[in-house]
């Protein structure tokens, strides 16, 4: 059961980490999106950290409540 709590965690938390770099980069322009490949790096790490941060959230809250 656990493994399914971290798998919707890490799930919610790409979700998350996706709307946020979509409001980090609301202003910036497809053309400069697409050749300033920093920003690949910077937000695709951000992303996936967020959505490890996120499995590890849900996980802790099921041993915290549901164990």
């Amino acid at each position: 059961m656990v493994y399914l709590i971290g798998i919707l965690g890490f799930i919610g938390g790409f979700c998350l980490g996706i709307m946020l770099i979509g409001l980090f980069l609301k202003n910036r322009s497809k053309k400069e999106l697409m050749e300033n490949k920093s920003y690949h790096w910077t937000y695709g790490v951000f992303v996936w950290i967020v959505a490890g941060f996120g499995a590890w959230a849900a996980i802790a809250a099921y041993h915290q409540y549901l164990s």
